[in-house]
């Protein structure tokens, strides 16, 4: 597989709040006004879009969401007339022809991540550049048409940027480059991460209408739409330790991974039931070619250990991988500067495409829950050719909120979850 590289020759993108614009024109674009449409409303969708917002000469112009009443929601929020909006599984389809014939360029895809290689693959179809909200898939069906969407973007010549917001963090920026160039630890033995949190909230009424919209509305509890919490929100510390273990190669993975997981009642101002089929925490050891490791943690238990960080262990030392601020320091927030990054690559015509590393970062995520719901050591080849699919890829468009969802309840209301030595996801 031919390797990618990052905007710099260091392979990081740079602030983009500190790099001067050189021109406001732009190959894809009809005007100086970037348009864009956003796929996904909620409150994800709303937070990227006011980060891209805060850039000039930026504009939404059309919205998509499953759920009508997100869609009206958005349609106020941006001031758009209803001919902007468009709900249900098709409406990503939708609003990216309308906003394609208004002279969009940039597509904000920020459903629930199960549903992201599809409306990708469709919006690069459709010449759009895109950013695309953390994890990128959910299992290695999703993984592998993240790679081919990605060669397309690159053979189109479109930007990609990815919500992993570290990457455009000064303190990061700085870590990394401390460490790596100028082996502030000498030569990395190992990386530890961490995303150990308590509980979150059962969302939604718990009313819905239908099994369908129940899952969507509280999707962080169901591996097709989130990919459980170990991908979910553990995909950023992931990315970072692989950067610290792989210098900076945006397609450099461990070779193969062990370890263990399970669930527990989950506690947010009270108990709650065991919603949903994710597990409640897991611990994974990640071997590379060479023999190192990569140590993983992540847990949503309230009354437990909290760390949400990264550190590597070198030969000269340890520590945490960004950079501990300054007094008073202020720098750019990173959930602006990953579209101001994106948008100065559209407008200087960079070569610009996070989507390689995005679905690296998944990818991993995905192959360490395989091996905590099986309890077997999984491979990198295993994980990417054999891992089980979970998300609705065939007839996707004709899905509808009354639609039998992938994973229904038992006869008890509850759902049935993996079970290590017994269950397999590979």
């Amino acid at each position: 597989m031919q390797k990618r590289t990052f905007v710099t020759k260091s392979g990081i993108v740079l602030a983009g709040a500190a790099a001067a614009v050189a021109s406001n024109a732009y190959a894809q674009g009809t005007d100086e006004t970037i348009k864009a449409v956003i796929i996904g409303c909620g409150g994800r969708g709303t937070g990227a879009a006011a980060n891209f917002l805060k850039n000039p000469n930026t504009k939404i112009i059309a919205v998509g969401d499953v759920f009508p009443d997100q869609k009206e929601a958005a349609l106020q929020r941006y001031g758009l007339g209803p001919e902007a909006g468009f709900d249900g599984f098709d409406a990503y389809r939708k609003a990216i022809d309308y906003a394609v014939a208004n002279g969009a360029v940039y597509a904000i895809l920020t459903t629930p991540p199960g549903f992201r290689p599809i409306h990708y693959k469709y919006a690069v179809e459709k010449g759009l550049n895109c950013f695309l909200e953390k994890p990128c898939c959910v299992d290695s069906y999703g993984y592998r048409m993240l790679m081919d969407v990605n060669k397309l973007a690159d053979e189109k010549n479109l930007k990609v940027g990815v919500g992993m917001q570290r990457r455009h963090q000064q303190t990061y920026l700085d870590g990394i480059r401390e460490i790596l160039d100028d082996k502030k630890w000498g030569d990395i033995l190992y990386t530890r991460v961490y995303w150990n949190m308590g509980g979150i909230p059962v969302r939604g009424t718990g009313e819905e209408p239908t099994e369908m919209q129940r899952q969507i509305r509280n999707r962080y509890y169901f591996v097709w739409l989130c990919g459980d919490n170990i991908l979910e929100q553990h995909v950023h510390n992931l990315d970072i330790g692989n950067i610290i273990m792989g210098n900076r190669d945006p397609l450099y993975h461990p070779k193969q991974c062990n370890g263990m997981g399970g669930r527990a009642p989950r506690y947010f101002g009270g108990p709650t039931p065991r919603v949903g089929e994710i597990f409640a925490y897991h611990f994974v050891e990640y071997e590379y070619a060479d023999g190192r490791r990569m140590y993983s943690q992540s847990r949503q238990v309230a009354g437990t250990w909290n760390c949400v960080n990264e550190f590597a262990c070198g030969t000269k030392g340890s520590g945490p991988v960004p950079r501990p601020k300054a007094r008073g320091e202020q720098a750019p927030d990173p959930y602006d500067v990953e579209h101001t990054d994106l948008i100065n690559a559209i407008k200087q015509n960079q070569k610009y495409n996070e989507g390689w590393a995005g679905a690296t970062a998944s990818m991993i995520g995905i192959m360490g829950r395989m091996a905590t719901y099986s309890g077997k050591v999984v491979t990198w080849d295993q994980a990417v050719n054999s891992g089980k699919t979970y998300m609705i890829y065939e007839n996707h468009d004709a899905l509808t909120l009354d639609s039998d969802p992938p994973v229904l309840p038992n006869a008890d209301g509850l759902y049935d979850a993996p079970i290590p030595g017994v269950s397999t996801d590979v």
